[in-house]
């Protein structure tokens, strides 16, 4: 069973700390127990693809959430068709590593183009929770790993007569 969220923000830069916090909050809600770090990095990655929607783009973004039983994925979406690149820095510069970060903290990452712009996503490895499997997926697991009994009962038409 994959969950799903759906955030949508304006382009304005005050909009990159509510978005964050959102996907935060939307992470704690589903009852994933991430730790302290690996949650630290979601939320940086979050802040990373977000501001570079705002910066590069504008307009409305909207951030997607999915989770399944051992993966998160992060999807941001914007109206800008131009393809996500990292710069390169210097020491004193303010921006630019943003990509770097994402492709530090993330598990995979990635962009594809849109018919209105683009998506770029980043994937996290995440523990299976005990809410979720509260929610039914330990039950489907050990319902699958359970010996099944088949029980073939044949219709009369078919009986065999006595003796063969």
């Amino acid at each position: 069973m994959t969950r799903r969220a759906r955030i949508a923000v304006s382009g304005d830069p005050t909009a990159v700390a509510f978005a964050r916090d959102r996907v935060t909050n939307q992470i704690q809600a589903w009852g994933v127990q991430l730790g302290e770090e690996k949650l630290n990095a979601v939320e940086l990655v979050a802040s990373e693809l977000i501001t570079n929607a705002v910066v590069h783009a504008g307009g409305l973004i909207t951030i997607g959430l999915y989770l399944d039983e051992d993966r998160l994925l992060l999807v941001v979406h914007d109206s800008s068709p131009e393809p996500p690149s990292r710069q390169i820095t210097t020491e004193n510069d303010e921006g630019g590593r943003g990509l770097v970060l994402v492709e530090f903290l993330a598990t995979r990452h990635g962009w594809e183009p849109t018919a209105h712009g683009k998506k770029v996503w980043a994937e996290f490895v995440v523990p299976v929770s005990v809410p979720a499997a509260r929610g039914g997926l330990l039950h489907e697991r050990l319902r699958a790993a359970a010996p099944q009994t088949f029980v073939h009962v044949m219709p009369e038409r078919f009986a065999l007569a006595p003796g063969m």
